[in-house]
């Protein structure tokens, strides 16, 4: 189903409270409307009491040029995303509890468990180590991982998703917590068993054929992802 930015915006920041993905004012999402705007939702709000008169427009800079509410202050998450991925056009930062337990506990989803993962995420989702929110580190950080995931896990976090829109960012950020929920079956099961660097070639190459990830975009393999493999 096709919607407005607007439409989009409170459809999915809904959604992300009715599946626990986020409680009290956790959790943000934003959406480009130019080069220098930015359709997000306010601060302090439960994510499903946003109507679309809640909504702001931001500048760059996270000031707010349209709108009645606050902006919320973690803003400089989505800004490092705008400015290093200029195919970027929405962001959701949520707290999904399965992958946020991995923060916690200091784990990505480093090694690649079905195929299918693989060609719509990569066969990394990385931690990204933590970082007070309103420090240098809490940005600085992320620089690494931008160009060359789609998804993160910030340590202690939650997760931060991003896409050609916001259905996108969705959709990665529900696959990233579907894997982790996996994961944590399996280790109740046994010992998890991991695709091989061997393994996953054919799949990367169907990535990219895809016109998904950072190979898509003129990376080489190895740098995209060599060094999660050695």
């Amino acid at each position: 189903m096709r919607r407005d930015k607007r439409e989009s915006i409170l459809h999915y920041a809904h959604s992300l409270w009715e599946r626990g993905w986020v409680a009290n004012h956790e959790g943000n999402l934003s959406v480009r409307l130019g080069a220098d705007q930015v359709l997000c939702t306010p601060t302090s709000f439960s994510k499903i009491d946003i109507t679309a008169r809640d909504l702001i427009v931001v500048d760059a800079e996270g000031k707010r040029v349209r709108g009645f509410r606050k902006p919320f202050s973690e803003f400089a998450l989505h800004r490092a995303v705008f400015e290093a991925r200029s195919d970027a056009q929405a962001v959701i930062h949520a707290h999904p509890p399965n992958a946020t337990a991995l923060s916690v506990v200091g784990e990505g989803l480093d090694r690649p468990m079905i195929a299918e993962s693989v060609v719509s995420l990569g066969p990394v989702v990385p931690l990204v180590p933590f970082a007070l929110p309103k420090t240098p580190g809490f940005t600085e950080n992320l620089a690494g991982y931008l160009t060359r995931f789609d998804v993160v896990i910030l340590e202690h976090h939650g997760v931060l998703a991003f896409g050609d829109d916001l259905e996108q960012a969705y959709l990665r950020l529900e696959y990233c917590e579907h894997l982790a929920d996996i994961l944590r079956r399996a280790r109740q099961l046994g010992s998890p068993r991991y695709l091989t660097w061997e393994q996953i070639q054919p799949l990367l190459d169907a990535r990219r054929a895809a016109g998904l990830g950072p190979e898509a975009r003129g990376m080489s393999r190895d740098e995209a992802y060599g060094t999660h493999f050695q």
